[in-house]
């Protein structure tokens, strides 16, 4: 097969499903290891290094964040190697999961969104009981660019008069 050919299929195909009892999992990339390898996290939050395959390389680009399809009995399985990526999942792929019933709750997009809100309120109360203001922290955050002559605020016309 050729290299547009390839690139179809991944683009176009319909999103795979998992067969019982073949070992097949779904699992998100924490990021690129170097040498075709990606470290990702299963459902269960175990992480291990996975490889691409080789017809994948070059053709689809596999990012932080992104799902894949894992096969652990495939690819160079070795104590820090853990299977190989058999297919990357992109959202329309997830979308027809979702409906089908088959995706794991556990990467579900709206678990992540009530989890991000939770996460800011704790930030608010941590800050309140420490006794920090958020007004005061934002001044001192401000980028100041150093390539620019400071200007006063003060004008010399309205002094003179």
């Amino acid at each position: 097969m050729g290299r547009k050919q390839v690139a179809a299929d991944v683009l176009d195909s319909e999103s795979p499903t998992i067969d019982p009892g073949s070992g097949q999992r779904y699992a998100r990339v924490l990021g690129p290891r170097g040498n075709h390898q990606h470290e990702v996290e299963f459902t269960d939050g175990t992480k291990t290094l996975v490889t691409l395959q080789p017809r994948f390389r070059n053709l689809v680009w596999v990012k932080r964040g992104h799902f894949v399809l894992v096969d652990p009995s495939l690819g160079t399985t070795s104590d820090k190697v853990g299977g190989e990526i058999i297919f990357v999942l992109f959202p329309k792929h997830i979308k027809q999961l979702e409906q089908a019933g088959q995706w794991p709750a556990e990467f579900s997009q709206k678990k992540e969104a009530e989890q991000q809100p939770k996460q800011h309120q704790h930030q608010r109360e941590d800050s309140q009981v420490t006794g920090n203001d958020d007004e005061d922290d934002d001044e001192d955050d401000l980028f100041v660019n150093n390539n620019r002559p400071v200007m006063s605020d003060t004008d010399s016309s309205d002094e003179d008069e």
